[in-house]
């Protein structure tokens, strides 16, 4: 049998940020920045009513969402760049949430989408 070592392969998080249209991209600066390389960036629209998100303070319907998977060592790290950057503390500038991952189909895919996939191997 051969001897071949893969890097353990760690918890991870699917993180979902929405922040203003136009934004997406430099979230996903942050995350590439942390050695996250599965992200992508959608056009998305507030659906709820407008006297719900007055009170919230957000104006514009249009907004970016973020999909990323981030292992979970690197989580609280990349949370708090994004909201010092985009100042998420105040209202309307945006949301950012980690939900757990607990099955992905094949270890392939799961190397791949933690990060640890090298090309021509696998």
């Amino acid at each position: 049998m051969d001897d071949i070592k893969h890097p353990a392969v760690k918890r991870i998080k699917l993180l979902i940020a929405f922040v203003e249209r136009g934004r997406g991209d430099g979230i996903v600066a942050i995350l590439r920045e942390n050695g996250v390389t599965y992200n992508m960036v959608s056009p998305a629209y507030r659906a709820s009513g407008s006297a719900i998100m007055d009170c919230l303070g957000l104006n514009n319907p249009e907004r970016d969402m973020v999909f990323s998977v981030v292992t979970e060592d690197k989580v609280e790290s990349i949370l708090n760049k994004i909201m010092y950057k985009y100042d998420m503390e105040q209202p309307g500038n945006g949301v950012a949430i980690t939900i757990p991952i607990t099955g992905v189909s094949g270890p392939l895919a799961l190397r791949y989408i933690s990060g640890i996939f090298e090309e021509g191997k696998g």
